[in-house]
């Protein structure tokens, strides 16, 4: 279809070719003058036609070389109608012919470069020379051999050189590598061979109708000038230009395509942008002129808003009083723009809610200007913590003053009480020397245990104080435990026979280790015998066992058949100032601290204590410490030991000072 459409163009272009040319043949058999006179009007046109071409297309060709060529070929046909072919005008036309003939070679040279007038003549010095020659020859001849025979002499030779040039032309035509010409050297060719054809009938020969193949020789050459231009000066630059603007809509619509995705793209980084500010734990607000711009979720959650747009274009005053606004504005207008602020603390209001925040800042910029990026962090929770530790602080002042106060009083209540029972024991040795009456010596007896009962008392508020204050510093060696309990357990005979109970000691193991402190597993022993003492039944029993616990434990028991623990106290038993019976009227007396420091000296070892007891069958205390492995360097020596066994008789005695 293409082709086909192709070919009818072609048959359309000759059928007008053919028209014409029939057109001036019909016209020349009714007058050759106004044939001659017509086809030189044609010619005239086509020139003025050429040069407006020329006009209105020199902007949009890359190329100028076919404007010079219709430049050319269009000056020399307007000439022509000042120009005829006989006497002097014919000697014009034969020198038109060589000027047309020499310009077309000097145009070959433009092909690839742009023709610049300043050294148009100076680059091509043997053309002009030949130029100005011919100039000169014409006229001479023309001025001194005004013959009919010189000027055919002269016709015919102009004849041969003016082919002569025009076939050079074509030559360099047809020889330069010039991509511009490729479609246009067949065209080039006829226009040449028509132009030629046209001049012989002009130059040779005289007669009418050699004359009117010339002038249809003449229009065939503009058909093919006009073929030329028009293909090379209108339709292919308009081409170019067409096939340029398509290519450039393709590489806008792509372009456009590469925005839509970046603009696509960009549109996602955003809502991503906005999804991650969103997730940030901290409250982002934007200011701008001291009116709030833009908040994030996290801040409209913080203040429990509803609407961002009842933040947006708010007065930043309205979150910050007067003097919080003015200490934030002077911090962010010394603030270096590069730099974060450092975290301040504020308190913002919205609504009548006031929260305390920790704000940082940054001061940044775009095409509207400065404006600030707060980070605001909801410190509620700290503050409440501080708030906790301010008064945990000062309970703990509260609690030390008054440890320290029960310090104080027990060493200055144990102080008097010390000097009173020596001062017992050396009057009761005097007494006892001058056989002084009973009664005497009962009531310093009284005396005594009440000394030994306040010893005790004091003794455990001064240890429980030192404990809960971490001044409590046991002194840890490698005992052989099953001997110190034997010693202690021992030590305590007297006042078991007192009360017609039965004491039995039975181990398992002769030897095992521990890294203890041997006066504290004293106090231990000594304050759960006195107990076992205290509850047990007149004629009981007390069973003090040792047993090996796995392979790294000892576990002590100290059992009585006594009055027992009711189920609702025994979980209470090692609580500080509990006690079984609290009532005025109790039988048996008792701080109810012993079993809590136990407690807390068997844990400080490391060790563990609990208590199985039934209501009227009996308690049974359990302690377990962890064995250690030992060397001979390490273990207490026997004078030691010897010192253990005097100490317990006396730690007894005032351990078991309730007892009596």
């Amino acid at each position: 279809m293409h082709i086909l459409s192709i070919f009818r163009k072609k048959i359309i272009e000759y059928l007008h070719l053919v028209v014409m040319c029939v057109s001036l043949y019909y016209v020349s058999k009714f007058n050759f003058v106004y044939l001659d006179a017509s086809a030189e009007i044609v010619t005239v046109l086509f020139g003025f036609i050429l040069i407006l071409i020329i006009l209105s297309t020199i902007k949009a060709c890359d190329s100028k070389y076919f404007h010079l060529i219709a430049f050319i070929l269009s000056i020399f046909g307007i000439i022509a109608l000042f120009v005829d072919d006989y006497g002097e005008n014919n000697l014009l036309y034969i020198l038109f012919q060589y000027y047309e003939c020499i310009l077309l070679n000097l145009s070959v040279k433009y092909i690839n470069k742009k023709a610049n007038l300043s050294n148009l003549f100076s680059e091509n010095k043997i053309l002009v020379s030949l130029f100005l020659f011919i100039t000169f020859v014409i006229s001479y001849v023309s001025k001194n051999y005004d013959t009919k025979y010189s000027l055919d002499i002269l016709g015919s030779v102009s004849a041969v050189l003016i082919i002569l040039g025009y076939i050079i032309f074509f030559y360099r035509i047809i020889k330069t590598k010039a991509n511009i010409l490729n479609g246009s050297k067949l065209n080039l060719f006829s226009l040449i061979f028509f132009k030629s054809l046209s001049y012989l009938c002009f130059s040779l020969f005289n007669d009418t109708t050699i004359n009117i193949l010339g002038h249809l020789f003449e229009n065939i050459v503009y058909y093919y000038i006009f073929n030329i231009i028009i293909k090379e000066i209108v339709i292919n630059p308009y081409n170019n230009l067409f096939n340029r603007f398509m290519n450039k809509s393709q590489e806008l619509e792509i372009a456009n395509k590469k925005i839509d995705k970046i603009s696509h793209k960009a549109a996602n980084i955003e809502k991503l942008n906005d999804k991650f500010i969103n997730l940030i734990p901290d409250g982002i607000i934007i200011i701008r002129d001291k009116k709030i711009e833009s908040v994030n979720d996290r801040l409209l959650n913080m203040f429990d808003i509803n609407d961002e747009l009842e933040v947006e274009k708010a007065d930043f005053d309205k979150i910050l009083d007067s003097s919080q606004l003015d200490i934030f504005m002077s911090r962010i207008n010394s603030m270096d723009s590069r730099i974060l602020e450092k975290p301040q603390e504020y308190e913002i209001k919205w609504d009548g809610m006031k929260k305390w925040v920790e704000v940082k800042s940054l001061i940044a910029n775009d095409e509207r200007g400065e404006y600030i990026i707060s980070a605001i962090r909801n410190i509620e929770d700290r503050k409440k913590v501080e708030e906790a530790e301010k008064l945990l602080e000062l309970k703990n002042k509260e609690e030390s003053l008054k440890n320290d106060f029960f310090a104080n009083i027990s060493h200055e209540l144990r102080t008097p009480i010390n000097v009173i029972y020596s001062a017992l024991q050396v009057q009761n040795g005097y007494l006892k020397k001058d056989n002084c009456n009973e009664n005497v010596l009962k009531y310093n007896l009284i005396i005594k245990q009440n000394c030994l009962r306040l010893m005790r008392l004091i003794n455990n508020i001064i240890d429980i104080t030192r404990i809960e204050s971490s001044f409590f510093i046991p002194n840890y060696k490698i005992e052989n435990i099953v001997y110190l309990v034997e010693e202690i357990t021992m030590s305590i005979a007297v006042y078991v026979k007192s009360k017609n109970i039965k004491l039995i000691f039975d181990t398992e193991v002769e030897e095992a280790y521990v890294n203890c402190d041997s006066n504290l597993i004293e106090r231990i022993m000594l304050n759960v015998l006195s107990n076992a003492v205290k509850y047990g039944k007149e004629g009981g029993n007390i069973f003090v066992n040792i047993y090996k616990d796995g392979e790294n434990n000892i576990l002590i028991s100290v059992k009585d058949d006594g009055m027992g623990i009711p189920s609702d106290m025994q979980a209470n038993i090692f609580e500080r100032f509990s006690k079984v019976d609290n009532s005025i009227s109790r039988k048996i007396e008792g701080s109810g601290i012993g079993l809590s420091l136990v407690k807390q000296l068997v844990e400080i070892q490391q060790g563990t204590i609990v208590c199985e007891s039934e209501l009227n069958v009996g308690s049974e205390f359990k302690i377990t410490f962890p064995t250690v492995e030992y060397s001979l360097e390490d273990v207490t020596d026997e004078e030691q030991l010897n010192c253990y066994s005097n100490n317990a008789i006396e730690t007894a005695e005032i351990e078991f000072s309730d007892i009596y």
